[in-house]
């Protein structure tokens, strides 16, 4: 009996607590993929959901709890043509900021391939580049394999090829042994974990125990110098540094008397540079999670021939950031006498007693500050403070743009960590003032999209902190035309041919959707422009009044439309009125026969997949060969299109009850083989077995014989003793006939 299968398929890679305030030991994050099924069978329902609507809230629920620091991509299968196992497209590459891209591309998809699972996992771990970084995804499927591929295999290369590749299997809804196999394989030759759920609450906690993990709770540790023997602290300035238990600096060197650091569990070694005796000292230690302590450094008392003087210059303030361009010194005692010149910052003098001045000069902004002091038996810090300076930016960027096209602008500024350089309309304000951005570390010039409304904008150089324009230029943005050439009219399901002119921007695509629609409804099947010209579209099967439209990929932006009128198809079948349970009937149809059109068999009542127990594609022939189901009653026979499972005509059958009939000894010897006569249908593959009274399953033939080799058949009795039952099972679906007892001595 052939089936529909599908699979639900996700990722998402295990989520890493916040960094803390030391540095890892490895550059790399590991990043993640979600890989989304939008086969046809995803508008299959659970409780009377489709799959598809469960998947969005479970995605959307796991997107808000993923923490910023997570990289996160989207890649899908099945989204865009039909019986395409090499319909796969990564949409969202693995970043920082896509949680609001990937949900807005989820919840627009409509479901309509094949399922190339495998293929779809390979696709995941080249996005991850899994061989580069630590790849982790996670597959939820309700169904096995359907593109002749094994994935357990794939499975096991990819995690013998990469440094860190895991993948945890969500069985979602699968009863079917062969494929809870297949699963677990994937799972083990990965080193992941194989969970099963069979409704939306059970998908959301096991998505949340493979991946959410809990961050390590960092500990906050003092490290501290006292010089013995009256146990003071030093006067000298001290720099610490800090290491793993590796031997790797976790934290740069830090001039301060004391030192507190936010650290992981492990063991540190702490080192300490006494910088006006240029001796260094060292200390060990262990943190333990939660439990804070305070690391005390003895330092030997070293008697002060001179006093260490420090020399810092700073912004705005005595408390202000370190200036970290070149700043060059000239101290001179008072009176006057011969001057000592360094450059640098954070400088430290070995000065005797006495009266000085000092001035600094800031060599990049040409200002320079002067300050007098005195040394008296001590050391001390100078702080020569210097006022912020006014930081400006320029833009250079083309006085017009096309709406959506990509521009390149140079810029001049102080490229600060996560700078950027903004577009938006003239006279907006707060966020709205950058509708496009890109960061200023991505180069000089940078490419920047042009918003997809046409008016005067301005370019904007944004400092990261405060979101602060510091610089601007003026931008016209023009409009983008686009044409669309369509017939007026097409059969419900046909595929149309569609001429078009417009920019052709990447992932511009053609939609089709009802004339009155809004939002993501205005395209029920699209084709993307690349595609070429002209380009195929897939018509709705719901006749109506329907509109053609040009999209820009940014925002959706609709270009231009025409309108079509989608005309009813004439469908019908012709079925005898009743046929015994199991049996093989001839079923006439006319219809489209457009490619997977199928006649499917299902209770007169059912809906959703429900509506073809049994089913027989189109192209098989006409008439078509269709297998009744086992259980009597009354059963509609349908023609589906392949676009979204639409119900065409349909005719009514009752299915009438089959029997069967068996003779066979009461009791039989352990290990012996016995006759057993039969009467019974004798479809093929209809077989006798035998197996425990209180067996299920497969469990419920130990040992048996095929009807087609005869009555009386030669069956072996198993060689455990005890209470078993002879029974005769329809080939279709396991389905018991009849069955009589026999004690095994």
């Amino acid at each position: 009996m052939r089936q529909l299968l599908s699979a639900v398929l996700l990722s998402v890679c295990i989520l890493l607590p916040a960094a803390p305030a030391v540095r890892a030991q490895g550059d790399e994050t590991p990043a993640a993929i979600l890989v989304l099924d939008a086969s046809g069978s995803m508008w299959g329902q659970i409780d009377g959901i489709n799959k598809i609507v469960i998947a969005r809230e479970v995605i959307g629920g796991m997107l808000q709890d993923l923490p910023v620091s997570q990289a996160i991509g989207l890649t899908v299968y099945g989204h865009r043509t039909r019986g395409d196992c090499a319909d796969i497209e990564t949409l969202i590459a693995p970043g920082l900021d896509t949680r609001a891209a990937i949900a807005e591309a989820v919840n627009s998809i409509n479901p309509r391939g094949r399922t190339p699972m495998t293929a779809s996992v390979v696709e995941a771990a080249r996005a991850l580049r899994h061989t580069e970084n630590a790849a982790t995804v996670i597959l939820v499927s309700d169904g096995i394999e359907t593109c002749e591929a094994d994935p357990c295999a794939i499975a096991a290369e990819l995690e013998a090829s990469g440094i860190a590749f895991t993948a945890h299997v969500i069985g979602f809804d699968v009863a079917d042994p062969e494929a809870r196999a297949q699963m677990q394989c994937i799972a083990d030759n990965t080193g992941g974990q194989f969970l099963t759920a069979d409704n939306a609450e059970e998908l959301a906690q096991a998505l949340e125990q493979v991946a959410v993990a809990p961050a390590p709770v960092a500990t906050p540790i003092t490290l501290r110098a006292l010089v013995e023997p009256d146990m003071s602290a030093p006067v000298s300035p001290l720099e610490w540094t800090l290491f793993d238990a590796d031997g790797n600096q976790v934290l740069d060197p830090t001039r301060a008397p004391t030192l507190t650091a936010q650290l992981p569990p492990g063991s540190y070694r702490t080192q300490v540079l006494r910088m006006a005796q240029d001796s260094e000292h060292g200390a060990s230690f262990t943190v333990e999670e939660g439990v804070a302590q305070t690391v005390t450094i003895l330092l030997p008392f070293i008697p002060p021939a001179t006093h260490g003087v420090t020399f810092t210059a700073r912004i705005g303030g005595e408390d202000g950031p370190l200036i970290t361009d070149p700043v060059l010194w000239d101290i001179r005692p008072v009176p006057d006498d011969a001057a000592e010149t360094e450059e640098g910052n954070g400088l430290i003098f070995d000065m005797a007693n006495g009266s000085y001045t000092v001035s600094a000069y800031w060599t990049v902004q040409e200002v320079s500050q002067e300050v007098q002091f005195i040394v008296i038996d001590a050391a001390r810090e100078i702080t020569v403070v210097f006022e912020e300076p006014a930081v400006t930016a320029t833009i250079v960027a083309p006085a017009s743009a096309i709406a959506g096209s990509t521009i390149e602008v140079g810029w001049n500024g102080p490229d600060m960590p996560n700078d950027y350089i903004g577009i938006g309309q003239e006279g907006a304000t707060g966020s709205d003032a950058w509708r496009n951005y890109t960061y200023t570390r991505d180069g000089n010039p940078l490419s920047l999209l042009a918003p997809p409304e046409p008016g005067e904008h301005l370019i904007g150089y944004f400092l990261a902190d405060g979101r602060e324009r510091i610089g601007a230029a003026r931008i016209t943005v023009t409009p983008v035309e686009a044409t669309l050439i369509a017939p007026e009219t097409a059969r419900a399901g046909d595929t149309i041919n569609v001429d078009w002119t417009g920019p052709d921007y990447r992932n511009d695509y053609i939609g089709i959707g009802r004339a009155e629609a809004t939002g993501s409804d205005r395209w029920e099947n699209y084709t993307y422009t690349r595609e070429g010209n002209p380009l195929q579209l897939l018509v709705p099967t719901e006749p109506g009044d329907y509109a053609i439209t040009y999209f820009l990929d940014q925002d959706r932006t609709p270009l231009t439309s025409v309108p079509i009128t989608v005309t009813a198809l004439e469908t019908g079948v012709t079925a005898p009125a009743t046929a015994i349970a199991g049996s093989t009937i001839e079923v006439g149809w006319t219809g489209p026969d457009n490619q997977n059109d199928y006649i499917g068999i299902g209770r007169a009542e059912a809906t959703g997949s429900d509506r073809w127990e049994n089913y027989t594609y189109t192209r098989e022939g006409n008439p078509l060969q269709l297998l009744v189901p086992t259980e009597p009653g009354d059963y509609a026979i349908t023609y589906f299109l392949d676009q979204d499972r639409a119900a065409q005509a349909t005719s009514v059958l009752n299915v009438t009850p089959v029997g069967a009939n068996l003779t066979a000894p009461d009791r039989a010897e352990a290990g012996a083989t016995i006759e057993i006569g039969w009467t019974g249908p004798d479809y093929h593959n209809d077989y006798i077995g035998i197996g425990r009274a209180d067996a299920t399953g497969s469990a419920a033939w130990e040992s048996y014989a095929y009807t087609r080799d005869g009555s009386p058949l030669r069956i072996q009795v198993p060689d455990e003793p005890g209470a078993y039952v002879i029974r005769y099972f329809m080939s279709q679906d396991r389905t018991e006939l009849a069955s009589r007892p026999l004690i095994v001595d």
